[in-house]
């Protein structure tokens, strides 16, 4: 509640205006946001100032624009259900290793918590018609008429690669919706770099099975985590179609994910 008191009173200072579901509704269909899309949303709420109602304000105006034929999916990754030996933010001493590997508990799609993917990708968590993926560190939550086709059976296998909720929604037309937010957190530029036969890794997580909890390793890439993102997003706005609002200081955008995938293959294959 003091963060909520801290909040407003900075959004008074800066003399915002209350964001509410009509404003967003408008200002998104300016954007460009139809009926029917299907968005790959990625969202920083507390960037548009005070949002009456937060995430559910702002899941209903997405929902009245895009309608029953409309999808919305975000990321809602667990990294740290991983293996304490990987782990560099920091890197915890040996002998936590097997403590931390007998007593995390293994990944559940209805339980497992998203830290760091946002107040809004855990909200559409909780929605009673999501679908979250299979995945036990790298998952995707959808809502919408085309929930079932994008989360489909992945395997755990290369996350962000062919057979994944990444290339369902490039392969079917999604737009990436980015409130408040740059590349680095733009998770559609994986799917580029697994096309660029990278060198694979192997990585471990924990799952539940029908005989209990299980320690699993799968192969992935390596990912240029907020290496050049940032450098990718200032090339692809230049030379692409954009959508763009600002909502109080927030930068709002609008974009085609295979337009962009596309561009960040080629960036990265002349490099």
């Amino acid at each position: 509640m003091i963060y909520l008191y801290s909040y407003m009173q900075k959004c008074i200072d800066k003399n915002y205006t209350p964001i509410t579901k009509e404003f967003l509704i408008h200002k998104f269909s300016q954007l460009g946001i139809k009926q029917g899309d299907t968005l790959l949303v990625h969202a920083s709420l507390s960037s548009l100032g005070y949002v009456v109602g937060g995430e559910e304000a702002l899941f209903l105006a997405l929902r009245d624009i895009i309608g029953e034929q409309g999808t919305i999916v975000v990321p809602s990754q667990t990294v740290e259900i991983s293996d304490p030996a990987s782990w560099q933010y920091p890197p915890v001493p040996q002998d936590w290793h097997d403590v931390i590997r007998s007593s995390m508990p293994a990944y559940s799609k209805d339980l497992s918590y998203s830290k760091g993917m946002g107040a809004f990708s855990q909200f559409i968590g909780i929605l009673p018609n999501s679908i979250r993926s299979n995945h036990p560190m790298y998952s995707f939550t959808a809502i919408g008429e085309k929930a079932v086709e994008i989360i489909g059976e992945d395997t755990f296998d290369f996350p962000f690669g062919e057979e994944s909720p990444l290339a369902r929604m490039y392969s079917i037309g999604t737009k990436v919706l980015m409130i408040g937010t740059d590349f680095e957190t733009n998770t559609s530029l994986h799917l580029a770099e697994n096309r660029l036969n990278r060198e694979v890794i192997q990585e471990k997580s924990k799952i539940l099975t029908k005989t209990g909890e299980k320690w699993i390793s799968f192969k992935n890439i390596e990912l240029d985590i907020y290496d050049d993102y940032l450098e990718i997003q200032k090339n692809f706005m230049d030379q692409n179609a954009v959508n763009h609002i600002s909502i109080n200081e927030s930068n709002v955008y609008l974009f085609d994910m295979k337009e962009c995938v596309d561009f960040a293959e080629h960036y990265y294959q002349l490099k």
